[in-house]
């Protein structure tokens, strides 16, 4: 990542902070610049030392950079697209850490010149927010998928490659519609399902609840306590994904319930196996390069 000149990262949060602060600790020599709304996250990535420079204005972020990246929920990455567009350099790349890929991408086709835009997705994350959530570490070992149209210059996505590996994450190429289908699946349904489970034990005396959730509990709803924003943002640009991988979970639910009201313990105790196998194996692929045996 030495040859890039400069990086803009339009978005001081967690991911936009982390990877600032990755490339730094890396070994990445060249100038960051950043744009944040609040002053104080501007003041505080000024006074840690994570950016060179960070304001207020987001065309003054990207004026000198050959690497653009939207650090905010999707569709304000569309919005920050369009305000920065006429301040690009003409060699500029921009690409987003957005959970969903075929809408920005069909977004940014209409804006942007063609080959301008790769989208990318960390696979990387926490529930926690802001600057001081973040961590050098974020992205080491993470999955980052860049998507974009077949006929995607080659030198734009090997541009954006090289920014995430330099940030510790390993790389693949996938379509915008083949990556929503899969992370609906294992991303999106994971966080709507926490959300329905912290809605469903919650739902009265909550407090007088809690003192009897244990940490399993806490472990399959911490998700739950993410940004509303941004997981309105991918449920919203996903939704039709994310409606299919409900409905597979309903089922599960159902046959669960059907069981139980009728005593068929041995047939939950399947469903239990089950469960424990396909786990088990999920993890196998867990650090797996994409498409590896």
């Amino acid at each position: 990542m030495t040859r890039e000149p400069c990086i803009s990262i339009l978005g001081l949060g967690l991911m936009g902070a982390s990877l600032a602060m990755a490339l730094r600790q890396r070994g990445y020599a060249g100038r960051l610049t950043a744009y944040a709304r609040k002053e104080a996250t501007r003041r505080e990535a000024l006074d840690r030392g994570i950016v060179d420079a960070a304001g207020e204005d987001p065309d003054a972020a990207v004026r000198e950079a050959s690497l653009v990246v939207l650090c905010a929920p999707i569709r304000a990455c569309v919005e920050l697209a369009a305000d920065v567009r006429a301040a690009l350099r003409p060699d500029a790349v921009v690409t987003d850490v957005g959970s969903t890929k075929g809408w920005i991408c069909r977004q940014m086709d209409g804006l942007l010149p063609k080959g301008v835009f790769v989208g990318s997705h960390p696979i990387a994350g926490s529930e926690k927010q802001g600057l001081q959530a973040a961590s050098a570490d974020l992205y080491v070992g993470a999955l980052t998928v860049l998507a974009g149209p077949p006929d995607l210059p080659p030198e734009a996505a090997a541009r954006v490659a090289a920014l995430w590996e330099a940030a510790g994450s390993r790389t693949c190429r996938m379509a915008p519609e083949d990556h929503d289908r899969l992370l609906a699946r294992t991303s999106h349904l994971p966080h709507v399902a926490a959300a329905a489970l912290a809605n469903a034990i919650g739902r009265d005396s909550a407090e007088q609840v809690g003192a009897f959730c244990g940490t399993g509990f806490y472990d399959s709803t911490r998700v739950a306590a993410g940004s509303i924003e941004m997981w309105n943002d991918v449920l919203a640009t996903n939704a039709p994904a994310v409606a299919e991988e409900l409905r597979a979970f309903k089922m599960e639910v159902e046959r669960v319930y059907d069981d139980l009201q009728a005593g068929r313990f041995g047939d939950v105790a399947r469903f239990l196996e089950r469960a424990r196998d396909a786990r088990a194996e999920l993890l196998k692929g867990r650090g797996r390069k994409p498409g590896a045996r």
